[in-house]
């Protein structure tokens, strides 16, 4: 299993419980140091946990397929991926008026781009094997809210791509399926939308609690067994109810 963003709070949770079940994980991440911490944080909560440190930065085209090499290099295979190195560009949030336009392309290159280009390296060995892909998005793509506008269409045309491409992927036994949190506790992302002191009615909105990096790690290994054999093309959220 290939689990990007796994020196992150959500893919590091969903790493770490697939090396408990005994998946074999490529553990990535953009930093070398925050990967090789990661992955000895995985090594030391399950004895004899197999993770390989996988550094890339989706900037580099290269480097997705180097990625995706290295991992069947290393298992034999690939059989799953879980996409959570979600990331982008500056200037493209907050008031849309203020936003930075020669930043537009290089954010939709970021989130969308280096999802298909992931897709496109990993779908030939995930179709060996009929494995599956989830892909992390935003609920910004789905609910309508103000300063979101960029980040919602990029999000949205990462669900556009891979509801169409699970239709295509079936065929060959792979299945495709996105999870869009909203706000998630403990993750960098939302101290830092409550530090400005809104995390509180954040809180207050959703009528079952925001959800935690525990939540979401179940659905997205629910995603890949053979439990879920029939899912595919899928838009899952977990917002603990802030929308519905």
């Amino acid at each position: 299993m290939l689990v990007t963003g796994a020196s992150g709070a959500i893919g590091g949770e969903i790493a770490r419980r697939a090396a408990a079940l005994g998946y074999r994980v490529g553990a990535q991440g953009a930093h070398a140091q925050r990967v090789e911490q990661a992955a000895a944080r995985i090594a030391q909560a399950t004895a004899g946990a197999q993770v390989l440190p996988l550094v890339c930065d989706f900037r580099d085209e290269q480097g997705i397929e180097r990625m995706v090499e290295a991992v069947v290099e290393a298992y034999g295979q690939l059989d799953y991926v879980v996409h959570c190195a979600v990331t982008g560009a500056p200037g493209v949030t907050g008031v849309f008026a203020n936003t930075t336009p020669p930043s537009y392309g290089e954010h939709a290159a970021l989130v969308m781009g280096s999802f298909q280009r992931l897709c496109h390296a990993a779908l030939p060995h995930l179709a060996q094997s009929g494995g599956a892909i989830v892909a992390f998005a935003s609920d910004a793509a789905r609910f309508a809210a103000p300063r979101q506008a960029l980040i919602g269409a990029a999000f949205a045309g990462v669900l556009a791509f891979a509801r169409n491409l699970a239709v295509e992927a079936a065929r060959d036994g792979v299945r495709i399926n996105c999870i869009t949190p909203s706000f998630v506790e403990r993750t960098p992302a939302f101290d830092k939308y409550a530090a400005g002191g809104r995390g509180e009615s954040a809180r207050q909105r959703a009528g079952l609690g925001l959800p935690g990096p525990e939540d979401i790690a179940p659905l997205a290994l629910f995603l890949c067994s053979a439990e879920a054999a029939k899912i595919t093309g899928q838009v899952i959220s977990v917002n603990g109810g802030l929308n519905a």
